[in-house]
């Protein structure tokens, strides 16, 4: 995949196909704080007691409770793209791991570019392993919300052991999406 650093038209810009489902319902925008298309680069302390850590473990749990789709990715390369309304558009393009909750469909390519706005991404993020956040947002593009971070070990167990625990009380499917 290649880019240009020239201007930059909504036609040059290929997200690839990780796209909303059909029966996907409109992006709320209560969910814009947890989704906020952002990267951070602190790994959230789950048992910390101090102001900070409670902010990031209400925002992890905001992510875990109204993802649509909760994922490992690896980042392969970032990209930066001109500038559109006065910011500079960053990219990060990831090839996509396991998925951990929900389901993303059989035809979705392992390669995605995926927007990133906020703060700069770091330069060293290449080859990283990150937990990727996802809630559907059809009509939109892309056609979801995301959030970025660190795929530390004891986040991502917690995340399987919380999956696992919900399909033993029959909430979640073997695919790991909320039974209807």
């Amino acid at each position: 995949m290649s880019m240009t650093s020239s201007g930059c038209k909504k036609s040059d810009v290929n997200y690839g196909s990780l796209r909303a489902p059909t029966a996907a319902v409109a992006f709320e925008s209560r969910f814009a704080v947890a989704f906020d298309d952002g990267y951070t680069a602190a790994p959230p302390k789950i048992e910390g007691r101090a102001p900070n850590d409670i902010a990031d473990q209400r925002l992890l749990h905001a992510r875990l409770g109204h993802a649509d789709l909760v994922m490992l990715v690896r980042v392969e390369h970032i990209w930066e793209k001109g500038f559109k309304g006065g910011a500079k558009r960053q990219f990060l393009e990831v090839r996509l791991g396991q998925v951990l909750y929900g389901d993303i469909g059989p035809s979705v390519n392992a390669q995605q570019l995926i927007p990133v706005v906020g703060e700069s991404v770091p330069a060293g993020l290449e080859g990283a392993r990150l937990l990727m956040f996802v809630r559907w947002a059809p009509g939109e593009e892309p056609s979801f919300h995301h959030h970025l971070g660190p795929a530390v070990p004891e986040v991502v167990d917690m995340i399987h052991a919380m999956v696992i625990h919900a399909r033993k009380e029959g909430v979640l499917g073997s695919s790991g999406a909320v039974k209807k």
